[in-house]
């Protein structure tokens, strides 16, 4: 745990960031979902998922791994939301299932401001989000808060807790595909 803090606490959060945050947490209160999503034993696991994928090629080259698995259930709606300059890190068979944004679609503060991209992103009421990003990413930080999903996974960070209803806190051997097995069980995808 020791390195794990170290790291975050090494993590700058941007002054525009934490602004957002707070007018978040005063203007828009968390939506009471309705929607009981039972992930386990007893349940299903969920039937649709958005991820929201790295822009970073390190982290990208190792997520498409994960993302690009063959389901076994084929009845799973899976869609993924990335920057457009990150689109040559994942295979072809996934961009047409991909949401992508530009700059051009952020406002002054970095938030995803492109009505047609936020429409296309709410046209599934998804069952989980995924963020599958290891570093802090503004956009989809903001995209996050949101997005009225019940069940919203993320890796540990110095906003997780803001973000995320489940949190996965880093392999302690190092190895990212462990953090995507545990992801894998938590959703019943495994």
């Amino acid at each position: 745990k020791g390195w794990s803090l170290s790291l975050y606490s090494r993590m700058k959060i941007s002054w525009r960031i934490k602004i957002l945050l707070w007018w978040y947490a005063l203007f828009r209160p968390k939506a009471k979902n309705e929607n009981l999503i039972k992930i386990g034993k007893a349940g299903e696991g969920v039937n649709s998922i958005l991820f929201l994928l790295p822009s970073e090629k390190e982290h990208a080259q190792i997520a498409s791994h994960f993302v690009k698995r063959d389901r076994k259930n084929d009845s799973l709606i899976i869609k993924y939301v990335v920057h457009k300059d990150a689109l040559q890190y994942y295979i072809e068979d996934l961009k047409s299932h991909i949401i992508y944004y530009t700059d051009n679609d952020l406002n002054w503060l970095g938030a995803l401001a492109s009505i047609p991209i936020i429409d296309r992103i709410n046209s599934v009421q998804y069952d989980a989000l995924v963020d599958l990003n290891q570093s802090m990413d503004q956009t989809l930080s903001l995209l996050c808060l949101e997005l009225d999903i019940p069940v919203k996974v993320g890796f540990q960070s110095p906003l997780s807790d803001r973000l995320y209803s489940m949190v996965i806190e880093p392999s302690q051997t190092g190895f990212l595909e462990k953090n995507y097995e545990t992801i894998e069980k938590v959703l019943g995808l495994g």
